[in-house]
């Protein structure tokens, strides 16, 4: 939920607000919990103190109104709710030249699904997720720190104007796989188009999930190097977008370090 007045959004969630806590405490604003709650969270109060800043026990109540929902588990931490920043050609090579793997979304609508995939993405091992400024898209929400369970601090976010405005400023620096239904590769037989550049334990990757009702973006799939299908029984039409995207993070993980 976020505080239009105040520039604020709320992150609610024990597994989300440990992590906020644990990787950027300073960003935290004003911090409310449960008294049962308190004593784990006593270090972040100690540095929102220093910085003169706000924290208090208070009423489960309270804590459904400020992050609009019932699921907080008796803690919220208000955050800035700030611009993303866009990645620029020297991030990108520098993405290249590790072998990272990122993902990149296109105009995926629902902050739910945002929040899954990000988990996802994290647990694989993928270094950053690229979201789209294109209208629908869903944006780093309450429910998108909820769902992600501390993901959402252990992955890059950045923004761009539209997938295939950053696919395209990827051309010659990292290839680009879109999930796509109607590709002609399937996933179990994909192999990646290019090699591990030196030193690095694998080749990079921009992975490109689709709308969760309309899929890629025509100018998206252009953009692509290649589209990558998954064979299913074809007793179920298809899948969610969070669950086609744990398939192939898993298809598509670096190497364990």
């Amino acid at each position: 939920m976020k505080n239009q007045q105040r520039g604020e959004i709320a992150v609610c969630g024990l597994e989300s607000v440990r992590a906020l806590a644990q990787a950027r405490p300073d960003a935290v604003l004003r911090f409310f919990s449960v008294q049962e709650r308190a004593r784990e969270f006593g270090p972040l109060c100690k540095i929102l103190a220093k910085g003169r800043k706000t924290y208090r026990v208070v009423e489960p109540a309270e804590l459904e109104k400020l992050s609009g929902t019932v699921h907080h588990q008796g803690v919220v931490a208000m955050v800035t709710d700030a611009p993303l920043k866009r990645p620029d050609e020297a991030l990108l090579r520098g993405w290249a030249a590790s072998g990272a793997r990122i993902v990149v979304l296109d105009r995926v609508g629902d902050d739910h699904n945002l929040g899954s995939i990000a988990r996802s993405a994290a647990f694989f091992g993928f270094r950053a997720l690229i979201l789209s400024d294109r209208d629908h898209a869903a944006r780093l929400s309450t429910s998108a720190y909820r769902v992600a369970r501390g993901a959402l601090e252990r992955i890059a976010v950045y923004a761009d104007e539209s997938a295939a405005a950053f696919l395209m400023r990827c051309k010659g620096i990292m290839p680009s796989v879109g999930a796509d239904h109607r590709g002609k590769n399937e996933l179990r037989s994909f192999g990646l188009p290019s090699a591990a550049p030196p030193g690095a334990a694998c080749a990079p990757l921009a992975l490109v999930l689709g709308n969760e009702e309309t899929g890629l973006e025509p100018d998206t799939r252009a953009a692509c190097d290649a589209l990558v299908r998954v064979e299913g029984s074809g007793s179920v039409e298809s899948l969610n977008v969070s669950q086609a995207a744990a398939v192939f993070f898993y298809r598509f993980a670096p190497p364990r370090r």
